[in-house]
């Protein structure tokens, strides 16, 4: 093989593993929670050797921080596709907590990998108030919301749609619990609630293309 082909396989090679680490310690963090997962447990999970996960990550707060940017980054970037033609704050923010809430019952590997990696770590924090941020600050500039403190309103969102999370894990239907815990945050930063009510029941666009982070045929619905 030409040294110039050398480079670009052994790029997607470590592509490759390394998404195999990430997407084993999703699983593994979903069974057992951030803070009792051991590295020899995830390296058994992805198919590798203890010493391939220390090529990828030199320590578990690394893989931590790793799988926490990809939690937030997958949905994110798929709700980010439904949210791209609209214009109202308020109705953004309503897709993406509902967004979160309906994933919870879709994925729920996903969804119990990230309650428990969220309290473990503030990366998910920081990157999933980029979006809420811009939508709280467009809302308030445009007379849709109505707060006095920005970072109360961003722990507002953020537990409410965390909370609701994890109520569908427990076995609430996600569709109607979506829209509720929507309403409500809608309400929380000034809105009526009737404009809330009215926002939070729209149908919703269609959802970018997200990858499961379940196994493929896996039926287990861990806990958070």
């Amino acid at each position: 093989m030409p040294r110039s082909a050398v480079a670009p396989v052994r790029g997607a090679l470590r592509a490759h593993t390394r998404d195999l680490l990430l997407d084993a310690a999703v699983r593994v963090f979903a069974r057992k929670g951030a803070g009792a997962a051991a590295i020899h447990e995830i390296a058994a999970e992805a198919g590798v050797a203890n010493g391939t996960f220390y090529n990828y990550f030199r320590t578990r707060e690394a893989l931590l921080e790793a799988t926490s940017l990809r939690l937030a980054r997958r949905l994110h970037e798929a709700i980010a596709v439904s949210r791209a033609a609209v214009d109202d704050p308020a109705e953004r923010m309503a897709i993406g907590s509902r967004r979160f809430v309906l994933q919870a019952e879709q994925d729920p590997v996903w969804a119990a990998a990230l309650l428990r990696v969220w309290h473990a770590t503030a990366t998910p924090k920081v990157t999933a108030a980029d979006p809420m941020l811009a939508d709280l600050r467009g809302g308030r500039r445009l007379g849709r919301f109505d707060f006095a403190d920005e970072k109360a309103a961003l722990d507002l969102v953020q537990g409410t749609v965390l909370a609701g999370m994890r109520s569908v894990l427990d076995g609430r239907p996600a569709a109607a619990h979506a829209s509720a815990v929507a309403a409500v945050i809608l309400r929380g930063l000034g809105m009526t609630p009737a404009d809330a009510d009215a926002i939070a029941k729209r149908p919703l666009p269609p959802l970018g293309p997200l990858p499961s982070s379940a196994r493929p045929g896996s039926t287990t619905r861990p806990r958070p």
